[in-house]
């Protein structure tokens, strides 16, 4: 049976001190974490960590494993870009595996990212303000350390809903909703549901948002068949009055190799179209997050030539995909059936390749057989044209060079 962790953060979202206090208390050597958190003071300029240790607690009844952390920073506000030197150079001095790297490393430059967009900035010109102190590496670099020595990047990792809270946030550039603009972008187009939660306060934290999106493929409504081997609690600063600020990780083995959904299959004729039309809807329905769509030609009444769509979607998202439906292709109507799927294993995971002595981080689909053992992987094309108009090398060849790298390591 191949193992599977679950992240439970439906009820007090998650950070990244809980995420590696919940790691720490499944398990993860506690010394080995605290001293990667250290190391962290040492590529940061202008910082200094005078505690980093993990404490027992109990908050509403249960016992929980809480960071304690006190440091100094002399610098309130830095570049994206120099937080992701010190935390490349403090991955580098700890030794960190490849894809334990590029974890920490995807982690960090998410953040940067959503503030980029956030503030119509460049990646390497975009200032940091609250993810720009020592603290920010420490959540990052404690939380790879603990999943490496937990052996978990290797694994199906899912997680529930993350509850963001409500309310309004007071931060470095004045008052906001909550959830911030950076947990949104963080989980833009991503399969993640966001639910308000049960008080008005900040319950996700941009770094807590980036690494959960980093290692989760998605949240899902209920628990996936597993057989418990290990349970961590991992508790917030926070104090909230009807629940404990904590986020659970549960770590085991996947009871059936085979998993099932419930999907809804859309089905649509259409005449008096052309085949530009007919990709544009494709396009458009896939940017839209349907998972599937084919299209079939045709004859249909009087002998007018035809398109059958088919498309397969979440039930979240069928009136997002009805209305790009009716729009782009001029259908009147459309049948709509619900229908259970059962799914083989798959993982999109990240895994380093080096060209020309130049590394990347490719995704790389990860397919599985019903007894968990690996059966195909399939790098993400978009990787491949990137890398190959970066290189000047053509696509063909890149993917070969890619192919090669990914069946030895995985």
């Amino acid at each position: 049976m191949a193992k599977l962790a679950v992240i439970d953060c439906q009820v007090a979202g998650i950070a990244g001190d809980m995420l590696m206090s919940a790691l720490v208390d499944a398990g993860a050597n506690a010394k080995k974490v605290q001293d990667a958190i250290y190391a962290c003071q040492d590529h940061l300029k202008g910082s200094r960590i005078s505690n980093a240790s993990f404490e027992k607690i109990v908050t509403h009844g249960f016992s929980a494993t809480q960071l304690q952390f006190k440091y100094s920073d002399h610098i309130h506000e830095r570049k994206g870009i120099e937080m992701l030197r010190a935390l490349t150079k403090t991955c580098d001095v700890l030794g960190f595996d490849q894809r334990t790297k590029a974890f920490a490393l995807n982690t960090i430059k998410m953040i940067i990212l959503a503030e980029a967009k956030i503030h119509g900035e460049d990646f390497n010109s975009v200032h940091l303000h609250e993810a720009s102190s020592v603290d920010t590496l420490a959540d990052i670099i404690g939380a790879a350390t603990a999943l490496q020595d937990l052996s978990l990047l290797n694994s199906k990792i899912v997680s529930t809903p993350v509850s963001v809270g409500g309310g309004l946030l007071t931060f470095s550039h004045g008052v906001v909703p909550n959830p911030a603009d950076a947990i949104l972008h963080i989980f833009q187009g991503k399969r993640f549901v966001l639910t308000g939660g049960q008080t008005k306060d900040e319950l996700t934290t941009p770094t807590g948002a980036a690494l959960l999106a980093n290692l989760a493929e998605k949240s899902i409504d209920y628990y996936p068949p597993i057989v418990p081997e290990k349970i961590g609690y991992g508790a917030g600063r926070k104090k909230f009055d009807g629940f404990a600020n904590v986020v659970r990780v549960l770590i085991g083995e996947s009871a059936l190799a085979v998993e099932k959904d419930v999907v809804c299959v859309i089905e649509t004729n259409v005449d008096d179209a052309t085949g530009e039309m007919m990709g544009n809807l494709i396009d458009r329905l896939g940017e839209a997050g349907a998972k599937d769509v084919t299209i079939v030609p045709g004859t249909t009444k009087k002998s007018r030539p035809t398109y059958l769509i088919q498309v397969v979607v979440d039930n979240s998202l069928l009136n997002a995909v009805l209305s790009i439906l009716f729009s782009e292709s001029g259908t009147l109507g459309a049948r709509v059936q619900q229908m259970e799927r059962y799914i083989l294993p798959r993982a999109i995971v990240t895994v380093p390749v080096t060209i020309d002595d130049i590394p990347f981080n490719v995704h790389v689909k990860v397919a599985k057989d019903i007894h968990g053992n690996t059966v195909g992987t399939k790098p993400e094309f978009e990787d491949i044209t990137m890398i190959s108009a970066k290189l000047g090398i053509p696509a063909r060849r890149i993917l070969e060079i890619v192919n090669a790298q990914v069946n030895f390591k995985i």
